[in-house]
C-alpha cells in the first residue's frame, strides 16, 4: 500500500478480490477498507468458512450465503472509484485447505501477528456454513456443471436484487 500511496497516480491501481485475503488471515473488510481508494476492478464474492484439524478450509458460496458484508464492499469500491469495474468469481470446487496452524504455513508466514491467527479462528468457529461447506469432488461432470449454473444465478440475483448491478 505504501507503494501506491507514493506513486499516487491515477493509472495505477488495484484488482480488489474480496475474499482470498482470508488465506493469509486478513480481515476482508479490512483489506477492502485499506485497498478501496485504489480500486480499478473487483473479484466479487462470498465466503464460507469451516475448522479442520490443520486450520480451516475456505470456499466460494454464492452472494448472500457467506459471512462477507458484501453491500458494505461494493459500498466501499463505489464511493472511491464510481466507474470500477465489478467481477463475479464464483468458484464451485471443493473448498481449499488453509493450514494455517502447521509449521509449514508459518514458514512463509512468519511475519503475521498471532493475534491475525487468533482473529481468524474465531472467525472460523462462529460461522458454521448450514449443512456443511460444499463439496463437489464426487459429482458426476454433469452434476457440477448444473452446480455451478445455480451457483451463479443466484450470484447475479443477489447483485441485482441486493448490490444494486445490473
Amino acid at each position: 500500500m505504501n507503494l501506491l500511496k507514493q506513486v499516487n497516480s491515477e493509472w495505477i491501481g488495484v484488482t480488489l478480490d474480496f475474499g482470498n485475503s482470508m488465506a493469509l488471515l486478513e480481515d476482508p473488510m479490512e483489506v477492502v477498507e485499506t485497498l478501496s481508494p485504489y480500486v480499478f476492478s473487483t473479484h466479487v464474492k462470498d465466503m464460507a468458512v469451516e475448522e479442520y484439524p490443520d486450520g480451516f478450509l475456505l470456499s466460494e458460496v454464492p452472494m448472500g450465503k457467506g459471512i462477507l458484508d458484501l453491500p458494505k464492499m461494493v459500498d466501499l469500491c463505489r464511493k472511491h472509484n464510481p466507474s470500477g469495474t465489478f467481477s463475479l468469481e464464483m468458484i464451485t470446487r471443493d473448498p481449499l485447505e488453509i493450514p494455517c496452524v502447521t509449521n509449514a504455513y508459518w514458514e512463509t508466514m512468519g511475519s503475521v501477528p498471532g493475534s491475525d491467527l487468533a482473529r481468524m479462528l474465531r472467525t472460523v468457529r462462529q460461522h458454521k456454513y448450514p449443512g456443511g461447506l460444499p463439496r463437489v469432488a464426487k459429482l458426476s461432470n454433469d452434476e457440477k456443471l448444473a452446480l455451478e449454473e445455480e451457483n451463479i444465478v443466484a450470484c447475479l440475483n443477489y447483485s441485482k436484487d441486493k448490490l444494486g448491478m445490473k
